[in-house]
């Protein structure tokens, strides 16, 4: 079951936003760590997207861009956990990877989101609760989101979560 948001226009991110925080939320309840992938073209709206999801649980972090730093950090309130917001994009290769000990974060504190994630993808393949997100171009000023996750149904409460979310769209 993959959740599709369509036609979407800058305003109207609210909405697949509701449906991860939802998701963010359970996992934190549970003490899961979810790992959240995301996927696009320059331009596609991951960062403005990102900002908008780590708003619906942390409403005055100041979300930006990690492109030159590869990574930001936005606490989550009334918890000890932290957004990790990661941009990978200048990565070369798995390599580039191995001194920066992001595989000390990703599943293990916090809530991870990965942009540009492809560069690790052996590092990522072994969490156990992965979530991917595909930001398409409709036009210049709507997108679409897609959500995935095989991973989401080895939990059951967080299963039936996905499936109440995904009865909204239709």
């Amino acid at each position: 079951m993959e959740p599709v948001f369509r036609n979407l226009k800058s305003e109207e991110l609210d909405k697949p936003a509701e449906f991860l925080a939802s998701i963010i939320r359970a996992s934190l309840d549970r003490n899961l760590r979810p790992v959240f992938l995301f996927t696009g073209l320059m331009g596609a709206g991951k960062t403005t997207f990102t900002s908008r999801l780590v708003k619906k649980i942390s409403p005055n972090a100041n979300v930006n861009s990690p492109t030159y730093t590869l990574y930001n950090e936005y606490p989550i309130p009334q918890n000890e956990e932290k957004f990790y917001h990661f941009d990978l994009h200048r990565l070369k290769s798995s390599r580039d990877l191995e001194d920066l000990g992001f595989d000390e974060i990703w599943g293990k504190t916090g809530i991870s989101i990965i942009e540009w994630w492809q560069v690790a993808r052996e590092d990522l393949e072994i969490l156990p609760l992965k979530i991917e997100a595909e930001f398409r171009f409709v036009s210049e000023e709507e997108r679409e989101i897609t959500f995935k996750s095989s991973d989401i149904f080895s939990i059951p409460d967080l299963g039936e979560l996905w499936k109440e979310s995904e009865r909204l769209l239709l």
